[in-house]
C-alpha cells in the first residue's frame, strides 16, 4: 500500500462525498490507497447515511469514535493504523484538484530518498486557503508524512494543538530540520478557506471549532517552543 489518506468527517456528508469523489477522479491507482474516515458518534447525519456512502465509496473505511475536543486525536489513532508507506493528513473540506497526485508524490518521495534512506521527511502541497499567507511564510496545511516520519514524531499532526494551529506545526518541526519535499505542484481546493470571507464568517462546524479552541486554548503556532519534537527526531536520522 503505498498511500493513506485520512481525516475527521464534520457532519457535513456533501462535503464528504465530493471530497471521496475527488480521491476517486484524481488517483493514478485507487487500488494503492486506502482512505480512513472517523466519524463521531453525535454525528448522526452521517451515521444515517453511511451505508449509502459505503456503497458508493467502498474503498472508505470508517472509524467510529467518541467526539474529542481536541480533532487530532482520532486522526493521530488513525495515523498508527495506516497501511500507507505515505499518509496524507486531509479534511472533509479538502477536494483534490491534482489528476494523479500519488503517481507524482511518490516519485518525489523515492527520489528525495535517494539521498535520505531513513526515510524522515514531509511532503509540501499546495491548496486554495487564503490565510496562509496574510502574516506569516507560506506552509502546507495539509502535510503528507513517511510512516517513517510519523514514527519518529510519535503523532501524524501535533497533539498539542487542539484544532487551529496542528498543521502549521508539524510544517515548521520539518522546515527546521530541512526536511520538507516541495510538492506544490500537487494542489486541493480547501473548500471552507478558499475566500477571505469563508475565513473570517467561517462556516458553522468551522466556526464552533474556533470559538471552542478560543476559550481553552491561545497559543502562537509560529512561535512555539518545537526543540523536544525536533530532537525526538533527529535521533532518527541516518
Amino acid at each position: 500500500m503505498d498511500f493513506t489518506i485520512l481525516f475527521n468527517s464534520r457532519g457535513r456528508v456533501r462535503l464528504l462525498k465530493e471530497m471521496l469523489s475527488s480521491i476517486e477522479q484524481t488517483a493514478f491507482n485507487l487500488d494503492d490507497i486506502e482512505v480512513l474516515v472517523n466519524f463521531d458518534t453525535d454525528d448522526y447525519e452521517s451515521l444515517q447515511n453511511l451505508p449509502a456512502i459505503k456503497e458508493q465509496f467502498p474503498f472508505m473505511k470508517e472509524f467510529i469514535n467518541p467526539r474529542e475536543l481536541n480533532i487530532h486525536i482520532n486522526v493521530n489513532k488513525m495515523a498508527f493504523k495506516a497501511k500507507g508507506k505515505y499518509i496524507w493528513a486531509l479534511g472533509d473540506d479538502c477536494h483534490i484538484q491534482t489528476a494523479h497526485w500519488d503517481k507524482i508524490a511518490k516519485g518525489k518521495f523515492e527520489e528525495y530518498f535517494m539521498h535520505y534512506p531513513d526515510r524522515v521527511a514531509m511532503g509540501a502541497v499546495e491548496s486554495t486557503s487564503v490565510d496562509k499567507n496574510v502574516e506569516h511564510m507560506w506552509y502546507t496545511d495539509a502535510p503528507i508524512l513517511t510512516k517513517e516520519g510519523r514514527d519518529a514524531l510519535g503523532f501524524l499532526i501535533h497533539p498539542h494543538f487542539i484544532s487551529l494551529g496542528a498543521d502549521v506545526a508539524t510544517y515548521l518541526i520539518y522546515h527546521k530540520i530541512n526536511r520538507i519535499i516541495d510538492m506544490k505542484d500537487i494542489s486541493f481546493d480547501h473548500v471552507t478557506h478558499n475566500t477571505l470571507q469563508k475565513v473570517v464568517n467561517p462556516d458553522r462546524t468551522a466556526a464552533e471549532y474556533r470559538q471552542r479552541q478560543n476559550k481553552v486554548q491561545r497559543i502562537d503556532p509560529w512561535n512555539h517552543d518545537y526543540s523536544a519534537d525536533i530532537e525526538r527526531i533527529k535521533r532518527q536520522f541516518t
